[in-house]
């Protein structure tokens, strides 16, 4: 019994290499690279002992750095075409020409409203002082025309102290001296208002009372008490007058 369990011992021929084969192809490649560079050690000629050395390397954990991972360059893309290369040149040479183009315009528009506004406040100011040379040359125009009306009087009443009471002179005088003053203001282009035996306009006309009577018709103006006056189309005064109205019954 007992030499037949020393003959079941008896090792195998072939059988521990095959053994040590396949706990070689289960162990993990750490120790693979130990066992190799063991054999390098002892002097084996292992034609991939180098490549396995630097395996080995990357992996140990108690390389030096600790736990430092070598960085790895991402893979690059493919290159870009030189079409779409020349593309993006044109629409950048574009677009830079536009903002160019944009800022000048900009410059030029300024420039012009700066222009504007100076010729606007020089027109303002022309403007302004030649209405103030109109409004002074028309005051002077209108006194020159007065002038003589003036001076007229001053005659008038020096010819009272000299001749005495003389009514028909002083009559006299006077109305030349409205004659002239009426002729000078028709000339500026002074109108009277029409009013007497004139239907009531209240457009020209103020009316400031109403007599009943049956002389005259209803609306018709029978009495002037202050004249109006108009300067071309335009109304300066009205007319107060006195309107005829329907007498009581």
């Amino acid at each position: 019994m007992h030499k037949d369990s020393a003959e079941n011992e008896k090792p195998v021929p072939g059988g521990e290499q095959a053994n040590a084969g396949r706990n070689n192809g289960d162990a993990p490649a750490s120790q693979q690279a130990g066992s190799d560079a063991t054999g390098r050690e002892n002097g084996s000629d292992d034609p991939g002992a180098e490549e396995i050395e630097y395996i080995e390397y990357l992996d140990q954990d108690d390389r030096p750095g600790g736990g430092f991972d070598p960085p790895v360059r991402p893979a690059s893309g493919p290159d870009p075409a030189p079409e779409a290369v020349e593309d993006s040149s044109v629409e950048l040479s574009e677009a830079q020409n536009q903002i160019e183009t944009l800022i000048r315009e900009k410059s030029a528009i300024y420039d012009q409203l700066l222009r504007r506004q100076a010729e606007f406040e020089n027109f303002r100011k022309r403007f302004d002082r030649e209405r103030a040379e109109i409004y002074q040359r028309t005051r002077a125009e209108v006194l020159l025309e007065l002038l003589p009306v003036l001076d007229n009087f001053e005659r008038a009443l020096m010819s009272l102290e000299t001749s005495g009471d003389d009514a028909e002179a002083l009559h006299q005088g006077v109305a030349l001296i409205h004659k002239q003053l009426k002729d000078a203001v028709t000339k500026m282009g002074l109108q009277p208002v029409e009013s007497i035996g004139k239907s009531f306009d209240p457009n020209i006309h103020e009316a400031i009372t109403v007599e009943p009577t049956d002389e005259h018709e209803e609306n018709t103006i029978i009495e002037e008490f202050q004249r109006g006056y108009k300067l071309g189309d335009r109304l300066l005064r009205p007319a107060r007058v006195k309107v005829a109205g329907t007498p009581e019954r």
